[in-house]
């Protein structure tokens, strides 16, 4: 309903009066878009949260995210599974550079070759998703 009514203010001054159309339905139309769009983007971006992951997989992600000395004493399965899930948060060029040089242990040349991408550029998507992938599952610890 904010967004909504965020927008009426803001296109408030762009409404046009027609004859045999009243402002409701300007409103409401405005009303559905918002709410479509509204749609589209979850659709798009899918929301988790730490209720969502079992215990092994929020111990994962609090050794992902803190860096401790000791690992988890949970399956690897878990690890795998919550690792999945915050790849799956990335674009698909981000999520092959992780996991051609992270995951299947290749080097930048290899991927070089592979992607059609430079040596330098690997090394800065592969930064950059690091980065986005860290800042999602800092999001996703900030939820519970």
């Amino acid at each position: 309903m904010q967004e909504v009514f965020l927008k009426l203010l803001q296109k408030l001054d762009s409404y046009q009066p027609r004859a045999g159309v009243p402002f409701e339905h300007w409103v409401s139309r405005l009303t559905v878009r918002t709410c479509l769009d509204a749609l589209r983007a979850e659709r798009a971006r899918p929301e988790w949260r730490m209720a969502d992951l079992s215990d092994g997989e929020t111990e994962w992600l609090d050794y992902l995210l803190n860096k401790q000395a000791d690992t988890p004493h949970v399956p690897d399965r878990e690890a795998k599974s919550i690792v999945t899930r915050l790849l799956a948060q990335l674009s698909p060029s981000d999520r092959l550079v992780l996991t051609l040089l992270d995951l299947e242990e290749k080097s930048t040349q290899e991927i070089s070759e592979l992607t059609g991408w430079t040596r330098p550029m690997v090394k800065m998507r592969a930064m950059r998703a690091r980065r986005k992938l860290r800042g999602i599952a800092q999001e996703m610890k900030l939820d519970t």
